[in-house]
């Protein structure tokens, strides 16, 4: 993180600063009586104002490394989204394929871990039957379609209906209401 600044310019004193907060960090776990101290040597602490920003000068290297030639890549603090576009089914496989390997360096190079069962794949495109039959991997993991996929509280499905969404959101709605109702009864005051 510390050579992130340095790269972009930073004041040498905020720099040290910055250092000075991220080593000698531990963290401490306690369960039934049971005490353990672990020393934290990467990553970056939540909650700090300048936190936010150096994640994003981190995360700009591998946004600058993934724009352009077909895909597309949207972040909101450790969500990624890659979108890759074409007419052919090839050509949009061989972008994501290009665009996966290009994202596992990148996050080799930065030592960070990723949980590769937590990203999911889908096809946007208005044909009936799903034209990307390709399987991907991501850290020898196999990536398998899915319909629907929640990005950033949003359900996104394979023909951007926002029927599923719309659902969720509808009963959600619904028994936030009954539960009003039930807690305002007319016996109530």
């Amino acid at each position: 993180m510390c050579d992130v600044l340095v790269m972009h310019g930073s004041e040498y004193t905020i720099i040290r600063w910055f250092r000075a907060n991220l080593e000698g960090r531990v963290a401490v776990a306690n369960l039934n009586g049971f005490s353990m101290r672990l020393a934290i040597s990467r990553g970056c602490p939540q909650g700090g104002v300048l936190s936010s920003r150096v994640w994003c000068l981190v995360v700009d290297d591998l946004l600058a490394r993934l724009s352009g030639n077909g895909v597309f890549i949207q972040g909101n603090a450790e969500d990624r989204c890659l979108l890759a576009v074409g007419k052919f089914p090839n050509m949009v496989s061989g972008l994501m394929h290009w665009a996966l390997s290009t994202l596992e360096t990148w996050w080799n190079e930065v030592k960070l871990l990723v949980n590769p069962d937590k990203t999911g794949h889908v096809a946007f495109t208005r044909k009936r039957n799903s034209w990307v039959s390709v399987n991907h991997n991501y850290f020898e993991v196999k990536l398998s379609p899915s319909r629907p996929v929640k990005y950033l509280g949003v359900i996104l499905d394979s023909r951007l209906t926002w029927r599923k969404h719309v659902d969720v959101k509808m009963r959600k709605a619904h028994n936030l209401l009954w539960a009003c109702r039930r807690a305002c009864r007319a016996r109530w005051a």
